[in-house]
């Protein structure tokens, strides 16, 4: 058991790391910045994904301690679940795309980060759009909502209600709580005590929420206004940016 076991992680932990390096932090952010005035979230699906890869590491199958988990997720560094490496079918692809389209991140899987970052590699009929002034006004006053919340406020009501306010800015709850769910992952919105990905690995199957029935990812889970924005890792995503220097300052 613990060979097969083995041998599908391995295989999908390459898959994963060989589609990781096609691509690069340039294009991913670029990407991402120019879905908000096309109203094209899926294009902000890479930059999750990408996040995540900064610190995971490139790793064979370590079997978890606790033998119940071992069908469930069985991999004690990435709880990677059981599963054989093959090409998708009809309804598969189409969950994929659902989720890919929300612009964000559902699920933790390896073969989950292979194929949202195989899907940004090949998708051809969207070539990198350039980075427009109306992109940078719409993100930036994303980035004014969160900075301006009262100290002890959540993302999960005020947040979300002032993003669906922005002008030329198309997006539903899902879409709004995914962008945010992924500047968590890019270290951008994080906590003292709980640290996106940028500089160390948390493994986000099992990582802690705020509560038992919470659906928001770790670490945004936690983040309450006074914890503001992480200026070093904002200037490490978008610092080739100026126009939104004003935030790393």
């Amino acid at each position: 058991m613990k060979e097969k076991l083995a041998n599908f992680h391995n295989i999908w932990n390459d898959k994963l790391f060989k589609e990781y390096k096609k691509t690069t932090k340039e294009k991913i952010v670029a990407s991402f910045l120019a879905s908000f005035s096309s109203n094209k979230p899926e294009l902000r699906s890479g930059l999750p994904v990408f996040a995540i890869m900064q610190t995971l590491p490139d790793h064979e199958f370590i079997l978890v301690e606790d033998q119940t988990l071992i069908r469930e997720s069985p991999c004690a560094i990435c709880s990677t679940a059981f599963g054989y490496p093959k090409e998708l079918d009809g309804e598969e692809k189409e969950i994929l795309n659902l989720c890919i389209g929300s612009g964000g991140l559902i699920g933790n899987d390896l073969s989950d980060y292979y194929y949202y970052l195989h899907s940004f590699n090949n998708n051809k009929s969207d070539e990198i759009m350039g980075v427009e002034d109306e992109d940078i006004r719409i993100f930036s006053e994303i980035l004014d909502i969160l900075l301006n919340v009262e100290e002890n406020d959540t993302l999960k009501k005020e947040v979300l209600r002032s993003m669906k306010k922005i002008k030329g800015f198309k997006t539903g709850q899902e879409q709004s709580q995914v962008l945010l769910e992924t500047l968590g992952y890019c270290s951008i919105l994080e906590t003292t005590k709980y640290k996106g990905l940028l500089k160390e690995y948390t493994n986000l199957a099992i990582a802690k929420r705020k509560t038992h029935s919470s659906d928001w990812r770790y670490p945004v889970d936690f983040w309450i206004g006074k914890d503001g924005i992480n200026k070093e890792a904002f200037k490490f995503w978008f610092g080739d940016y100026k126009q939104l220097e004003n935030y790393w300052k």
